[in-house]
């Protein structure tokens, strides 16, 4: 028997669980679809900026509670601490479009949060990841897998092979490895677009002065199904998530996250957009001077019997690709490497099916569980009249002074996947 394993993506959840794997005493090998020396000629080429893996992209992303707790237990806390700063959240704000009818839930966390540009957490875990001695090669789109008994054999685009012990499918929510196991799996859904800008705070160089004089938080109107999120990433840097649920012109799947190349242009309209929306002024003027704007599509994966398939395990959005209204799809992706890097670490090679079997155990119906939430979230930030909006207005505002009365505390972000690993197999102690 082996222990070596192939990861295909070298996203968060990839470069998470190579890392953990990794101290678990497996040869663990990372494989992404990106070529940053492609996308680089590309961007000279067109003038059109491309996204380049492990560079300046994406959003906000909030590692949660439970999220840390398994940054903890997996060896990486110490790793991105770094980041950890006073704008990490600590209560929830819901709010009409305009900042009236503030709602607030309080959030509590055994460990402090993280707040931060996704592309900062993903430099910091794949900088641990690498300085472990994991290897990691671009430039390699999966394009078929074969198993036998005792291997799996990943056949690339490029017409390269590798042949390892175990593949871990992290590969992101159109995930390829997801299609070759399951070939009759639902495709993600698309429930929305959007765009996602960055801006910078504090006096430009033309004498405006961009200023977050605004309540981070959640800010919508039910009655058109637009939703807006915004927060601080830094001192002094803020951005702001606009969602159009429902009613929308999907974003073409090439163009995701792809930043808009006219930015000028593009946060002028944008900004008069919202203004015509009666979005607080602060939030408008935020646009207005945006340093990026992304657009995005909301993408909901309908949920999966099962996360594997003989010696081919999925992680990740590659598993579970859910809608972003729990702020868990990063959390989930670090359990799922949590749960799996301790039932290998425990069963090791020799009982990899036990180890996969107990991890379906484990990971399906608690991910199920979140994805479920994100979805009923989704569904409360719409409205077909006004009587709807404000009932669910004030039974949501009752429900959360209950809970903030009494201090229930969330079973979501307080959660410790370890508590669900000692359950299924209680063999399994950990000090």
């Amino acid at each position: 028997m082996g222990k070596t394993v192939a990861i295909i993506g070298s996203g968060l959840a990839g470069a998470i669980t190579a890392f953990g794997l990794k101290k678990q005493g497996f040869e663990v090998t990372l494989y992404d679809r990106v070529d940053p020396i492609e996308n680089l000629k590309e961007t000279l080429r067109s003038g059109v900026p491309q996204p380049i893996e492990f560079g300046d992209h994406g959003g906000g992303i909030g590692v949660l509670g439970n999220g840390m707790t398994a940054l903890k237990n997996l060896g990486l806390l110490e790793h991105v601490e770094h980041l950890r700063d006073i704008y990490a959240v600590t209560e929830q704000n819901l709010m009409l479009i305009d900042g009236s009818d503030r709602v607030v839930r309080k959030m509590n966390h055994q460990e402090p949060p993280i707040y931060q540009l996704r592309y900062r957490i993903h430099q910091a875990i794949v900088k641990a990841a690498t300085g472990a001695g994991i290897k990691l090669f671009g430039a390699k789109k999966i394009k078929n897998l074969t198993q036998t008994d005792d291997k799996v054999t990943v056949t690339f685009e490029d017409g390269s092979t590798v042949v390892s012990d175990f593949v871990v499918g992290a590969d992101g929510v159109h995930s390829k490895t997801r299609k070759l196991l399951f070939p009759d799996s639902p495709d993600p859904e698309i429930k929305g677009t959007g765009q996602i800008t960055l801006f910078d705070l504090g006096r430009r160089p033309d004498g405006s002065v961009v200023e977050f004089n605004h309540l981070p938080g959640v800010y919508s109107n039910p009655l058109t199904a637009i939703s807006m999120f915004t927060g601080r990433v830094s001192e002094n840097e803020g951005e702001v998530k606009i969602f159009q649920l429902d009613a929308f012109k999907p974003t073409d799947a090439d163009d995701d996250w792809r930043p808009v190349s006219d930015l000028p242009k593009e946060s002028s309209k944008l900004a008069d957009q919202l203004e015509s929306w009666g979005t607080h002024p602060s939030i408008v003027n935020c646009v207005r001077h945006a340093r990026r704007i992304s657009p995005v599509n909301l993408y909901d994966l309908p949920d999966l019997p099962s996360f594997h398939k003989g010696r081919v395990v999925l992680v990740g959005d590659a598993a579970h690709g859910m809608l972003p209204f729990m702020a868990q799809g990063l959390c989930q992706s670090i359990e799922d490497a949590g749960v799996l890097c301790d039932l290998l670490g425990h069963y090791q090679d020799t009982d990899y099916k036990t180890a996969f079997a107990k991890y379906d155990e484990i990971r399906v119906p608690r991910a199920h569980l979140v994805a479920g939430e994100s979805r009923a979230t989704y569904n409360r930030l719409k409205a077909s009249n006004g009587f709807q909006m404000k009932f669910g207005r004030f039974m949501m505002r009752i429900v959360f002074s209950i809970l903030n009365f009494l201090g229930k505390m969330d079973d979501i972000s307080l959660h410790d996947y370890r508590d669900d690993v000692v359950k299924a197999v209680p063999e399994i102690q950990f000090s």
